[in-house]
């Protein structure tokens, strides 16, 4: 399970970007970035994404390390100042093409057991050519549970790199990634 930065030229994006183009003029985001999700099929006949959904827009930068991931892959693109430039209406710099140059994926590593964590292998991420960042959600000590949404997953690993590299490391992320569990009582599962 991962989410990757996208080229949103890519003609199977074409109506997701329109649509998204569309809300925003609808809630009146005109000036500076804009945040929106998503969901849609996708229909292999066509290879398009269709009958898109908002689940969300706002008026700000992606969260998490979106833009960061974003302004590793896309050459000339820098997030941070442009929404400052924007916001103070200053011409925002934009990169000659919003095509990524390498791919960018968030990686969820899930936990498989329910219990309080007791050890972990394979969280050395570092160890993964194409790493760029982590973060653990949870430490010795702590409750788990067997991830079975966003925040029951025991870590999040950031990649960048060319597409086989990224999908390699995305899958040695997961299946390397072990925990220890002590049980608990019925009544605290």
């Amino acid at each position: 399970t991962y989410q990757e930065l996208v080229d949103c030229h890519d003609k199977k994006y074409a109506s997701l970007v329109k649509y998204a183009e569309g809300v925003c003029r609808a809630v009146g985001i005109k000036y500076g970035m804009a945040h929106c999700e998503l969901k849609a099929k996708y229909d292999e006949k066509t290879e398009k994404w269709v009958d898109p959904v908002m689940i969300e827009i706002a008026g700000r930068l992606a969260g998490g390390r979106k833009a960061i991931m974003a302004e590793e892959t896309v050459p000339g693109w820098h997030p941070f100042e442009a929404v400052i430039d924007a916001h103070c209406g200053f011409p925002v710099k934009m990169p000659p093409s919003f095509s990524p140059s390498k791919r960018a994926v968030q990686t969820y590593v899930p936990s498989d057991k329910n219990g309080i964590l007791k050890s972990v292998q394979g969280d050395n991420f570092e160890r993964l050519p194409t790493y760029h960042a982590s973060s653990m959600l949870r430490k010795i000590g702590d409750k788990v549970e067997r991830s079975t949404s966003l925040m029951t997953f025991a870590a999040f690993v950031w990649l960048v790199g060319d597409v086989d590299e990224v999908k390699r490391d995305a899958m040695r992320a997961r299946e390397e990634f072990k925990v220890e569990v002590e049980q608990c009582a019925p009544e605290d599962n």
